[in-house]
């Protein structure tokens, strides 16, 4: 542990002194309709998990290596904090009849943040770690974090993952930079104003009823999210839960809202005392620096 300079304890204080801005209140989903989203056509992808080879790159992230007759290679199965996409495959069950709509047993599923429109990981941060742009992302501010996870218990999709065996641990999610619709080489990926975005889904229920089940999935759930999924098999077999039209986030609002101001600035201000002590300093953080 390295010791403090004038310069990085001034950083801490000021840091406790930040005003922590108060949970956003559950607002309609029609506030978003001009903001980024991005719409996900389940029928459409051949689960070449192309777009979550571009999220590797993008973001950096090392590969999840799985084993197969001795062959290694880049094999993600559920999110964490390596695999902020992943690609599923769901088994729906015995073969509809074939004039049921969305006539198919089996579906892949592309998996990542949903970006709701009130997030509940928002409103259970402690220190606005989290946040809702109007843009659309819900975006974290690894500065601010203190690593408390309520993130992850709030989340009612399971997304948000901690680094455990970093020596410097972070939430790690999607953020919607929209690189998976570029990579996407069959259209299952668009991207558009969130209004925008589900008309097109409407539309394309009513041109193919039979492929689709009559459900755009995000357009109300929890509030409405940032990214859309068109399915010919409920989403309920993939495990994404089914929500009412409440936003889940404002369950936790009167709970923080009854937490002293004091207590969100003690916790950023030892959150943000302990990432500065862990932080490598000298030969030590140059050699590790250095390191593949």
């Amino acid at each position: 542990m390295h010791p403090l300079s004038r310069r990085e304890l001034l950083a801490v204080v000021g840091a406790a002194a930040l005003p922590v801005p108060a949970a956003r209140a559950q607002l309609p989903a029609s506030v978003y309709d001009e903001a980024y989203a991005i719409l996900y056509d389940a029928t459409r992808c051949i689960g070449c998990r192309a777009c979550a080879r571009r999220c590797r790159r993008v973001k950096a992230t090392l590969p999840d290596v799985g084993e197969i007759d001795g062959i290694r290679f880049d094999q993600p199965r559920d999110l964490s904090h390596r695999n902020l996409t992943v690609i599923q495959l769901c088994d729906g069950g015995p073969a509809p009849p074939p004039s049921a709509p969305g006539a198919r047993r089996w579906s892949f599923l592309k998996r990542n943040c949903m970006h709701c429109n009130a997030p509940a990981c928002v409103s259970a941060c402690p220190v606005a770690a989290l946040r809702k742009t109007d843009r659309g992302p819900v975006v974290y501010y690894e500065e601010r974090c203190i690593g408390c996870r309520y993130c992850m218990l709030a989340c009612p999709y399971n997304v948000p993952r901690y680094e455990w065996l970093d020596r410097a641990p972070r939430v790690r999610k999607c953020d919607l930079n929209g690189g998976c619709v570029q990579a996407c080489p069959v259209g299952a990926l668009v991207d558009g104003t969130r209004k925008g975005l589900i008309a097109e889904a409407h539309r394309r229920i009513e041109r193919e009823p039979r492929r689709y089940l009559d459900h755009v999935y995000g357009e109300f759930e929890g509030g409405g999210t940032s990214y859309l999924i068109l399915s010919a098999i409920p989403l309920e077999r993939f495990g994404l839960p089914r929500l009412p039209p409440t936003a889940p986030g404002s369950y936790a609002e009167p709970i923080l809202g009854a937490v002293p101001g004091w207590v969100a600035g003690l916790a950023l201000f030892l959150g943000a005392l302990h990432r500065l002590q862990k932080r490598p300093s000298g030969v030590e953080g140059a050699v590790r620096e250095g390191e593949p």
